[in-house]
């Protein structure tokens, strides 16, 4: 029998870095703690270990620019992150700094042994990422309190202390008339005799349901964050492509309108010239203007509207609506990027994105999903996908996002 796997074990939480290595002595591998990446560093300098468990938000350093360090000098050590600020972005980008799979906090211990077998056994594969995307890939971590608040609640991100984990002074739940539903202590609870029959109904507090309910309809929708239909323009969009000529006799509905003299005066005009010689006609090859970008997406509005944004930017875009039609283009077409759907009618998973990484490698995936997960988010990025982004997303999302992965091909 061979030696038992060694294993670091990253994370500023002590109790942490105990419970994880208590979860896996059990299954007899060797496993050695680190408080900081500093300390794990200097660890690794002195000893080789077949895995590093590292968490992500940590003081001083944090996991990201630990990864891409270890990633860097030991290339072969082989890298899983955990975080309790579970989001497809950190996912995605853990998986393309060179981690083989990422861990949400809470876990329990089969999901860590799990994950640390598939690992060490070779069935996980480590993302086929180059320097150049590494370096751009942001990892300017830990999080601002908004961000955290985005993910994880407001609740959990007021708690926060300097490391990721809440942190309670004393322990609310002793307090009279505490309702562990609501967090809090609640005169109501204290009427209804320590009991809240609504909430235990719907399994949330009512009295902050009505708050979100309050707020957001207070915040309202700013319909200019989001994308929306690709109609109508407005005068300044029409006047970049038709002139101001067309605009002068727009109405409300996007038409132009001439009134029926104008119009017969101007026929007249052009009849009464000399005719022109006929001027030579060129044909172009639909090669000399390829297009740069496929948007593949079954609903049109989505595909409109994106090639609206990126042509703005000066990118010839091209889009598919079905899974056939998507096939049939990157088969004719060499596209530099593709924005793939992860819903498609007939399509089977990931069934798109690989045969865009075997028919060809060279192209560039971004996702962009509705229905965005970090289970998909982790196994798209494994894939070869370069970002992902889940709907609704704004303008600049996918322009940022674009421009990012042309970085990549500079």
């Amino acid at each position: 029998m061979g030696a038992a796997a060694k294993i670091m074990v990253v994370d500023d939480e002590k109790q942490i870095c105990q419970n994880v290595e208590k979860i896996l002595t059990k299954n007899n591998y060797e496993v050695i703690r680190a408080t900081s990446a500093k300390e794990a560093l200097e660890k690794m300098a002195k000893d080789s270990f077949s895995l590093i468990i590292s968490d992500i938000v940590m003081p001083e350093m944090n996991g990201f620019e630990f990864l891409k360090l270890v990633k860097k000098e030991w290339p072969l050590t082989k890298a899983v992150m955990m975080t309790a600020y579970a989001s497809t972005d950190t996912a995605v980008k853990a998986i393309r700094l060179g981690a083989l799979d990422y861990l949400s906090k809470p876990f329990t211990p089969d999901e860590l042994r799990s994950t640390v077998g598939l690992a060490l056994s070779g069935e996980l594969i480590e993302a086929s990422t180059t320097e150049k995307e590494r370096e751009i890939i942001d990892i300017d971590i830990p999080f601002d309190r908004d961000e955290v608040a985005k993910y994880t609640g407001d609740d959990f991100a007021d708690k926060l202390g300097p490391s990721d984990l809440p942190v309670v002074e004393a322990a609310p739940e002793t307090l009279e008339n505490f309702c562990e539903l609501g967090n809090m202590v609640c005169d109501i609870f204290k009427k209804l005799e320590n009991t809240c029959k609504g909430g235990i109904k719907t399994g949330e507090c009512p009295q902050l349901k009505a708050k979100k309910k309050k707020a957001a309809k207070a915040k309202g929708f700013d319909a200019e964050k989001l994308i929306g239909i690709d109609s109508p323009f407005n005068y300044e969009e029409v006047v970049s492509i038709t002139g101001p000529e067309y605009v002068l006799n727009m109405q409300h509905e996007g038409v132009a309108f001439m009134p029926y003299e104008e119009l017969k005066q101007n026929v007249a005009r052009m009849t009464a010239k000399e005719p022109e010689r006929p001027a030579d006609v060129i044909e172009f090859s639909k090669e000399t203007m390829p297009a740069e970008i496929l948007v593949i997406d079954d609903e049109v509005a989505v595909n409109n509207n994106i090639r609206k944004i990126l042509s703005k930017k000066g990118f010839n875009v091209d889009q598919a609506v079905t899974k056939s039609e998507a096939l049939e283009k990157i088969e004719e077409n060499a596209y530099a990027l593709v924005l793939l759907d992860l819903k498609i009618p007939e399509v089977n998973g990931l069934e798109l994105l690989k045969a865009i990484r075997d028919q060809r490698p060279d192209t560039m995936v971004i996702i962009i999903t509705g229905y965005a997960s970090i289970e998909t988010a982790v196994e798209s990025s494994r894939l070869g996908a370069v970002d992902y982004i889940p709907k609704p997303f704004t303008p600049d999302e996918i322009r940022n996002a674009t421009e990012k992965a042309f970085r990549l091909a500079a």
